[in-house]
């Protein structure tokens, strides 16, 4: 195990933050479409009541837990590095001696600190007109720059990729979650599952959103929306949809 592990494990947790921390307070009713979908107010209700919960902590919370025990494993003679490694170890402290490299922990880093970047490009290109529900402003604009010149939804997309990847940084061969047997419990069981669970329904969530918002912003925009459809036709991933 290294020391050279945590700063990935610091970037695919700082882009999910970022991918899960709104932007703009939240709309009023007032703003949101009227003809929405059943699904798409339930989604924007659970957001919004997920939002005062703290996502964020929920979602990061095993990459801060696998740098403690990392850097608590390289230090075990101190008092406070002991209470860590009687917490977070389930067996024997030399399990941590697992905890290390893999392909797939590269790859979910990877994915979750692009997917975080991408995102927090989206939240500056956008600016004020960046919210976590369906809305069209008064004073709206259709913002076609920066990541909104590659897919029409650029932020769902970045979104989707965030949470896969931590999950996969965080279920990866190698990581404190596995090696030290903290999926073997049942409070480990309970919140993988609630993570897989949370990350299918936004995915879904997001996928049903797409063509909602495109009908919404073709209904304002008109033949500017057409053009900008015409230039970039994919809604989520380039050349396939």
């Amino acid at each position: 195990m290294s020391l050279v592990k945590i700063p990935f494990i610091a970037a695919g947790t700082l882009g999910t933050y970022a991918c899960l921390t709104p932007p703009q307070p939240k709309v009023s009713a007032a703003e949101r479409p009227k003809d929405a979908t059943t699904w798409e107010r339930v989604f924007s209700a659970t957001e919004q009541e997920s939002s005062r919960r703290s996502p964020q902590a929920l979602a990061c919370s095993g990459g801060i837990l696998e740098i403690a025990v990392i850097l608590a494993s390289r230090f075990p003679a101190h008092p406070l590095s002991q209470k860590i490694l009687r917490s977070l170890v389930r067996g024997s402290i030399s399990l941590t001696g697992r905890i290390d490299f893999s392909p797939l922990f590269f790859a979910g880093c990877g994915l979750a600190a692009i997917g975080g970047f991408i995102r927090y490009q989206c939240y500056r290109t956008l600016g004020r007109f960046f919210t976590y529900e369906v809305t069209i402003r008064n004073d709206h604009q259709l913002i076609t720059e920066g990541p909104y010149g590659w897919v029409r939804h650029p932020s769902y997309t970045s979104g989707i990729a965030c949470c896969v990847g931590l999950g996969i940084c965080y279920g990866s061969a190698g990581s404190w979650l596995r090696e030290c047997r903290i999926l073997e419990t049942l409070g480990g069981k309970v919140a993988s599952w609630l993570y897989v669970a949370f990350v299918i329904y936004g995915t879904a969530s997001l996928v049903v959103r797409a063509p909602l918002e495109d009908k919404l912003l073709r209904e304002r925009f008109g033949e500017q929306w057409d053009e900008w459809a015409k230039r970039v036709p994919y809604r989520m991933v380039p050349f396939i949809y």
